[in-house]
Formats: C-alpha cells, sequence, structure tokens
C-alpha cells in the first residue's frame, strides 16, 4: 500500500478504497481528505497543492532536508508541466525511476547540507560500478542537480555544489599500485595510533581490516557493508585456503565469491574481535556491527579513507582519477589481471560479478606492457 511524503502531506491508501487520501495537521487535529481519484499522478499534483496552502515552501524545509523531500518536490513540479502539456509524459515517470533506483539508498535521507562535491564523487563512482553507461549517469546527475537546485531556491543551502564531470570516453577506474597499496595501510596505521577523529568517530583498526578485506575478496564496497558472519564460510584444502562469500543481496547477481588465501586471516581476526566485542554471532554484521544503520557504515568508512588518503598523497591516480572506497575493488581485480598466471577473463568476471566486456573495458584494456613483462618475455 501507497505512502508517500509530499511536503507537510502523506498521500496514502485506505482498504476499500480505490482513492488514493491525502493526511495532514490543520489547526492543531489529524485531517485525512479523499482526493476523489485513483490516478497517482493527480493525487500527487492535488496532494502539492494542499502542502502549498498549508504552509509556504521555506517553512516545510525546516523540517526536513532530505534529498528525497527536494527530490520529491522537482518530480511533483514537472507531473504539473507534464499535466499542463508542457513536458513529455515520461518525464516525471523517468525521474521517479532514477530516484527509486539510483538515489533512494545511496541520498535519499542525506541533509542536503551535506552534499558536498566529494559526495557526488562517491556517488558517480558507485553508479560506474553498477555498470551504467555514462549517458544513463548523466541523466542520473541532471535530477541530482535539479534537486540540488531546489534546495538552494528554498534556502535549505547556500549554493549548489560542484557536478562532476562525466566523460563518454572509457577511463580506467582509479586502482592502486602494490606500492601504493603498502602505502596506504602504513597511514591507516599511522592514523589509528594517532588516534584520528573524523566527523567525531574515531579512525581504528577497522578501516584497514576493511581494506585489506576488499582488496582480498572482490566485493563492492555496497555488499562489504551488508555481510554478516553467516554469509562467510572458511573453505581449507590440501593445496590453499579461501573464504565462500554467499550473499543474497548483491547489486548485480548473487553468485558465491571465492577470496584470496589471505583473506582467510583477516576474516578470523575480524570474527575474533567481534565476538570479543559481544558480536561475531551468524547474523551479526562483520564491520561496525553495532551501527544498524548500514549507510552510515559506508559513509564513515569513506570519510575515514579520503582523510587516510589526502594525508598519504593518494586521493588521486596518475591518472588523474579520484580513489574511493571503490578503488580497493578495482585494484583486486587489477591485481589479478598483472600477477595472477594465466588469468581467465570469464572467471575472474563470474568472481567479481561484473561481465568480461566491464572487465576488459575498464580494467584489461588499460594494461600496459610493462605491467606484464614476464608473459610479455616468456618462451615456450
Amino acid at each position: 500500500m501507497l505512502t508517500e511524503r509530499i511536503g507537510n502531506v502523506t498521500l496514502t491508501q485506505a482498504v476499500g478504497s480505490p482513492f488514493y487520501y491525502a493526511r495532514y495537521r490543520h489547526d492543531g487535529r489529524q485531517v485525512a481528505r479523499s482526493l476523489k481519484t485513483d490516478d497517482i499522478g493527480k493525487a500527487r499534483i492535488d496532494a502539492q497543492a494542499i502542502s502549498d496552502k498549508l504552509a509556504p515552501t521555506a517553512k516545510a524545509v525546516r523540517g526536513d532536508n532530505s534529498f528525497r523531500r527536494f527530490a520529491e518536490d522537482v518530480i511533483v513540479a514537472d507531473e504539473r508541466r507534464v499535466a499542463r502539456g508542457e513536458k513529455n509524459p515520461r518525464l516525471a515517470l523517468d525521474q521517479r525511476r532514477i530516484l527509486r533506483c539510483h538515489c533512494e539508498e545511496p541520498l535519499g535521507d542525506l541533509d542536503v547540507r551535506r552534499i558536498k562535491t566529494v559526495v557526488l564523487d562517491e556517488f558517480v563512482e558507485e553508479l560506474r560500478d553498477k555498470d551504467l553507461s555514462s549517458a544513463t549517469i548523466k541523466m542520473i546527475l541532471v535530477l541530482v542537480s535539479k534537486t540540488l537546485q531546489a534546495a538552494a531556491r528554498a534556502g535549505a543551502i547556500d549554493h549548489v555544489p560542484l557536478m562532476p564531470k562525466v566523460s563518454l570516453k572509457q577511463k580506467v577506474r582509479g586502482w592502486f599500485s602494490l606500492k601504493e597499496y603498502q602505502a596506504l595501510l602504513k597511514e591507516c596505521k599511522r592514523h589509528e595510533d594517532a588516534g584520528t577523529k573524523v566527523y567525531g568517530y574515531q579512525i581504528t583498526d577497522e578501516l584497514r581490516r576493511f581494506c585489506t578485506f576488499s582488496v582480498n575478496t572482490f566485493l563492492r564496497p555496497s555488499d562489504a557493508k551488508e555481510l554478516r558472519h553467516r554469509h562467510v564460510e572458511i573453505v581449507r584444502t590440501k593445496e590453499t585456503q579461501y573464504l565462500r562469500i554467499t550473499t543474497d543481496f548483491s547489486k548485480t547477481v548473487n553468485t558465491p565469491v571465492v577470496s584470496m588465501p589471505n583473506a582467510v586471516p583477516i576474516y578470523e581476526t575480524l570474527l575474533k574481535t567481534g565476538k570479543a566485542a559481544g558480536f561475531g554471532n551468524p547474523d551479526d554484521f562483520i564491520f561496525m556491527p553495532k551501527y544498524k544503520n548500514r549507510t552510515f557504515v559506508i559513509r564513515n568508512l569513506g570519510r575515514q579513507l579520503r582523510t587516510v588518503l589526502r594525508s598519504a598523497d593518494l586521493y588521486k591516480s596518475t591518472s588523474g582519477e579520484t580513489r574511493t572506497l571503490y578503488s580497493l575493488r578495482h585494484s583486486a581485480i587489477m591485481f589479478r589481471l598483472i600477477k595472477g598466471k594465466d588469468m581467465c577473463l570469464l572467471t575472474l568476471a563470474r568472481n567479481a560479478r561484473t561481465s568480461v566486456e566491464m572487465i576488459d573495458r575498464f580494467y584489461a584494456k588499460h594494461l600496459t606492457a610493462e605491467m606484464n613483462v614476464d608473459v610479455l618475455q616468456s618462451m615456450r
């Protein structure tokens, strides 16, 4: 059953009625008013009209500065233009789909005052890792830009942050060379020892464990943050050891992931640390288990990583790409392409839950001869 917030009004449905209802407070009492329509587009327009009469937009902003609230304002305004025949009917539908599928989870609850260019850079990096085309990402950023402009007009923010540039030309994704990766871990340890705080939260060994775990498992940050102990199985054979990671929440496919051998002791340390803190049960999260808000967890880790990258002068790659949490996954894939013996792209793609096309376009295509000099100079 639909429940949707539009300004000061909650748009909902009632059991036994085909019509949509607007629920709101007026003169100190709760009002439930039938909108006399079963058309969702018209119902949203009517609900917005009621909200506009209840209080000026500037007052409504005080209670809700979320990205979702202003995105809804933008979409409702465009629905009005569609109703007047000024815009293509698909405009509002496409924007609702973009909000639901691509913006809701990473940005929906975020206060617009906290959306800076660096947040948008990470957002674009996440979109890229979902194998979206540059054209699609540009469409998504149009809605983001319109939403932030609406927030600026309402006085919620002073100015609209610079939007990331999305080139149609495919670039190598920001990854770490082995030397840079080692420097990153060393800098993480330095900040742990110094007790560095970012937004009031201290950098602990958990950030370093997240980095090493990610590089040894190929997981997306969006998957790693949701990982629970029940998703992980330690497998040991005579030849090797690895983690078998099976989830049901990946953004792409949910095939099991096989880790590198080093992931096993890393996970065992995380499990031991978790149990010592009262966690470590099958349903407990592996990273920052005391926080139920997993969006907060990934944002917190992202902020801490940025602090470490900047102090280590690793924030930008040699090709100018911004490095984020996703660079850990990119590094995992590149390390296999460079260091792996006779690496099969299909095997790598399936294990990284992506496609051979994406591996070739964003990773293998950018290998230099010097990176694989041993293969180049090998003799039968």
